[in-house]
């Protein structure tokens, strides 16, 4: 009974600060990922806290640069799609009519207003699911900043975890304890580079395959596309709605064939790359892979997809150590 009411009291205190939890969650994993920088740095006797500060610097350099690039960009394409919808819907208008009048296609029926319906009702769902996405992981402004500040400090402090868990954890447990979370740590920060070098891969795919089709702005829009990978599912769809409707003001065929270079681009990625740079950062077989992404996202939404591939590698930690203690009490 008194275990019951233990685990219930858990389960409500895990309730209250799950927000606190994500954003502690996300720190380490950053904290983890930064970790291969700051030891390089040691090597030329760069202290630790002028190593964390200064890498810091360079995320926060580098960001506003991003912003400062970006924001024009955005500017003039909403100046664009503004004043271009109006002729996109004519050019609608006027297919579907031609349509209607094919001799191939003697029944086709369709009100074209419907299609002007459409993109919003879908955009509004979608960027509704966006909306809660951010909200759920990092709880608005402030926990973005729990975040960034969590994972300083668990930068700035040498072994701060394992002090951690030293306390924590039952003395006969301690090393493995210890041990576990050294591999998963390493695990989790090749995981987090990993997500960087596929939005390097996908923007640097739809950079050059805009540039190739001639479609205006290809920088922004493989920029868009790199940042985002970071959402599952729902990021490619968002980072290409933009592209296409501006092909589509240029020419109706333009817009088709970036459609499908988007759903190319989109396939390889899910098929190829994810597979493989994945079983790399964390050494799990593509089919491993797949089938978290399948569980995280019945189990959690995006939130369970983005944390999948992670928290299977540590899952996958456990299971060895057990597979490993359970073959040395084998009789040979």
């Amino acid at each position: 009974m008194v275990r019951f009411f233990l685990i219930a009291i858990a389960t409500g205190v895990v309730y209250l600060i799950g927000d606190t939890l994500v954003a502690l969650i996300f720190a380490v994993i950053v904290a983890s990922a930064i970790e291969p920088v700051i030891e390089w740095l040691k090597q030329y006797r760069v202290p630790r806290l002028f190593g964390v500060v200064l890498i810091y610097l360079a995320i926060g350099v580098a960001l506003f640069f991003l912003i400062y690039l970006i924001v024009p960009l955005v500017l003039e394409e909403m100046h664009m799609l503004s004043t271009g919808y109006t002729v996109l819907q004519e050019q609608i208008r006027q297919g579907v009519k031609e349509a209607g009048s094919l001799p191939f296609l003697p029944d086709f029926e369709l009100d074209p207003e419907t299609l002007f319906t459409l993109p919003d009702q879908y955009v509004t769902r979608l960027g509704g699911g966006v909306i809660s996405f951010v909200s759920m992981v990092f709880g608005g402004i402030f926990s973005f900043v729990l975040v960034t500040v969590f994972s300083f400090y668990l930068a700035m402090q040498e072994r701060g975890i394992e002090s951690f868990l030293r306390l924590v954890t039952p003395l006969r447990h301690e090393a493995y304890a210890i041990d576990l979370w050294e591999r998963s740590q390493r695990k989790l920060g090749r995981w987090f580079r990993s997500q960087m070098l596929l939005g390097t891969i996908v923007g640097i795919l739809i950079f050059f395959g805009l540039t190739l089709l001639g479609v205006p702005n290809a920088f922004f829009f493989a920029l868009l596309a790199a940042m985002f990978e970071i959402i599952p599912v729902a990021g490619p769809i968002l980072a290409a709605v933009p592209a296409v409707i501006v092909a589509l003001l240029a020419s109706p065929v333009l817009g088709l064939f970036t459609a499908i270079l988007y759903i190319a681009v989109q396939q390889i990625e899910s098929h190829v790359i994810v597979p493989v740079v994945m079983r790399r950062a964390v050494g799990l077989s593509p089919l491993i892979v797949v089938l978290a992404l399948v569980i995280g996202a019945t189990l959690g939404g995006i939130f369970g997809i983005l944390l999948a591939v992670p928290l299977t590698a540590i899952g996958a930690e456990l299971l060895g150590d057990w597979d490993k203690k359970k073959r040395a009490l084998m009789p040979e």
